[in-house]
C-alpha cells in the first residue's frame, strides 16, 4: 500500500486487543474489542467472529469500519485506522482462522484447550480491514502523524 505509515508496524504486530467500530442501522456507532492480526506487507488487519454478531450484520449492510489499537502504559501509543471491511463467505467453525489468532494472541499451546471449548463452535466470518485513513502517535518515540490514502 503506497504511502502507508510504517512507523508503528512493530507495535501493531504485538498481541493486543483492538477496538472495531461499525455503524448500526440507526447510524450510531457499535464498538467491540477483538483479537486481531496485522499484516504489514499488505497494511491490513484481520479478525474473525461468529456470523450472527452485530458487527457482522452492520458490516454486511455498511462496510465502513474503524479500528483502534492502543496501550494503557504511559507514555502512550496508539493507531487508529478507518477504511473498508471485506467479509469472507460464512465458514463452519473456521478452525484455521481461529487458530492463527489464538496462536498469535495466547500462544500455540492454548489451541489444545481452545479447540475443545464452546468458543470454537459456530459459523464464522473472516474480516479483513483495508485502511484508507491512518492516525498514530507514540509518545515514547515522540512520533505522530496522519495520512489519507
Amino acid at each position: 500500500m503506497n504511502n502507508r505509515p510504517t512507523e508503528m508496524d512493530h507495535f501493531l504486530t504485538e498481541p493486543r486487543i483492538a477496538r472495531v467500530s461499525s455503524i448500526n442501522q440507526d447510524d450510531s456507532p457499535h464498538i467491540v474489542p477483538v483479537v486481531y492480526l496485522f499484516f504489514p506487507d499488505k497494511g491490513t488487519f484481520y479478525f474473525n467472529t461468529k456470523t450472527y454478531t452485530l458487527t457482522i450484520k452492520n458490516l454486511r449492510r455498511n462496510p465502513k469500519v474503524s479500528i483502534c489499537v492502543d496501550d494503557d502504559s504511559h507514555p502512550f501509543r496508539a493507531v487508529t485506522a478507518s477504511g473498508i471491511a471485506h467479509l469472507s463467505q460464512e465458514m463452519q467453525s473456521d478452525h484455521e482462522g481461529q487458530k492463527i489468532l489464538v496462536d498469535h494472541f495466547y500462544g500455540p499451546e492454548m489451541w489444545k484447550e481452545w479447540v475443545k471449548s464452546p468458543k470454537v463452535e459456530g459459523i464464522r466470518v473472516r474480516v479483513t480491514i483495508e485502511p484508507k485513513k491512518w492516525k498514530w502517535w507514540d509518545q515514547r518515540r515522540k512520533l505522530s502523524g496522519s495520512v489519507k490514502l
